[in-house]
Order: structure tokens, then C-alpha cells, then sequence
């Protein structure tokens, strides 16, 4: 059979397929759609599924799992947990996960998250086990609005940041100003401490130069940076996160 005869062997009304880099797409079977929904800013779905349980999709990548999130939030927040911060700043983390995880600390006392799409924080309080409790924590606040225009303005200081945000913004413009900026700022108000999702470690993948830049400019503007990586089931693939200025 020539290849403009195949067939997709299911339904996309019953599927959410996920590309985490070209060659590999994962079709997640939806069990039940809880929430399917275009805002402003994004695709927003959220599924069950039944191998991986209450599932979040942003622009159909995978962004939470009820099976192995711990792996993720645990890979992300780890040194800030490990290095007792008090303060720490969230970029992103709409789904309340990377909040949820520095709230298992007794040494966090505050938690800022700063998430742009308000939409996001609304359906996983709804449908995610566990966040509408998180974002009602005394210990929590949520802000709404552009995550690196608040750390730039902001007054305020924090003993750490973690960056849980989607590649998407740094897909935009020129991200090695976007980066240039972001560790500046961290440097002032976040001790110099940071802990970052990545992407994809595979070496094709399509982020590889916004993570050779990332490197260089981690490097460049923060101290003792590393980079681990964690295999997580539901992405696929082993995946790194970069941590900066936390004790080795």
C-alpha cells in the first residue's frame, strides 16, 4: 500500500496525540474529555486515560499525569526543597503541580506562582485531584500575567525560582535575551538559585539549539548549573531540567 493511502488506524475524537519530537507521536486514548477549550493563549484538555489517570494537555503536550507526575515535580523541585527556601517564585505552574510538591517541604513558607492563563488555573482546580486545595493554601498565591515581565518589575525577593513554563515562550523573538533577562533577574531576586524545566533530551529533537543556548547562557550568568535528566513514562523520552546556584 502506497503511503497517501494509509489510514489513521484511530479516531482523533477519541485521541490526544502528542509529538514529543519529530519521528515519535504518542496517541493517548481518551476515555473521557473533561475539558476541551481554545483560550486566548492556548488549547487547554484534560482526560482521563487508562494508563496514566487524570491527564492535562496544553497545545496537545503533555503537561501533568495522575501516574507519574511525582516524577516530574520531584526532578524540578528537588533542590529547592533539598536547600530549605523559604520564598520561592513559580513561573508557570498553572497546573498547581510545582506548588503542590514545594508544599511537601516544611522549610516553604511561601509560594508565588505567576501563570498567564487564568483558564488553566480554573480547570485543573476543577478536574485535578489536589490543586483546588493547593491554590487555597494560606501558603500559596496565584498572580496572573507575563511571568518574565513580573520577575523583571517585581520589588519583591524570593530564595529561589523554578521555571515551569512550556517551551512556547521561548519559541518567540530571541531567546537568548529572553534568557539574558531571565538570569539577570534571578541573580537580583532569587539569590541566583533556579531550577528550570528543559525539554526533550533526545539529540534530535526539535529544541536543541534553544538548549545549547540555554546552556551557554545558564552558564555564563549563574553559578554551579547541572543539568538531570529524568526518564518520565508519559513524555516519552528522558527529559532535563537545569538547576543554578543551589550548594553541591
Amino acid at each position: 500500500m502506497s503511503p497517501k493511502h494509509r489510514k489513521v488506524c484511530f479516531s482523533t475524537a477519541h485521541y490526544i496525540v502528542y509529538q514529543p519530537y519529530p519521528g515519535l507521536k504518542l496517541a493517548y486514548h481518551a476515555k473521557r474529555f473533561y475539558v476541551s477549550t481554545r483560550t486566548r493563549y492556548q488549547k487547554i484538555d484534560i482526560i482521563d486515560n487508562e494508563a496514566y489517570g487524570r491527564m492535562l494537555f496544553l497545545d496537545n503536550n503533555v503537561q501533568h499525569t495522575e501516574y507519574d507526575s511525582h516524577i516530574f515535580n520531584e526532578a524540578l523541585c528537588e533542590e529547592a526543597k533539598k536547600n530549605h527556601c523559604t520564598r520561592v517564585l513559580v513561573l508557570g505552574g498553572g497546573s498547581g503541580q510545582t506548588a503542590m510538591s514545594l508544599l511537601q517541604s516544611h522549610s516553604t513558607k511561601h509560594v508565588t506562582v505567576v501563570e498567564i492563563d487564568p483558564q488553566v488555573v480554573d480547570c485543573c482546580k476543577k478536574h485535578v485531584r489536589g490543586v483546588g486545595r493547593t491554590f487555597s493554601n494560606s501558603r500559596v498565591r496565584v498572580l496572573f500575567g507575563n511571568a518574565f515581565d513580573y520577575i523583571h518589575f517585581t520589588d519583591e525577593t524570593f530564595d529561589a525560582a523554578v521555571i515551569d513554563l512550556t517551551e512556547a515562550p521561548f519559541a518567540v523573538g530571541n531567546y537568548t535575551g529572553t534568557l539574558r533577562q531571565l538570569y539577570e533577574d534571578i541573580k537580583t531576586k532569587c539569590k541566583g538559585q533556579c531550577s528550570q524545566y528543559v525539554g526533550s533530551q533526545v539529540n534530535l529533537s526539535y529544541n536543541r539549539k534553544f538548549r545549547n543556548v540555554l546552556e551557554r547562557m545558564s552558564r555564563k550568568h549563574l553559578s554551579n548549573v547541572r543539568f538531570v535528566s529524568t526518564f518520565i513514562p508519559s513524555f516519552g523520552a528522558p527529559h532535563l531540567v537545569m538547576h543554578a546556584g543551589y550548594a553541591t
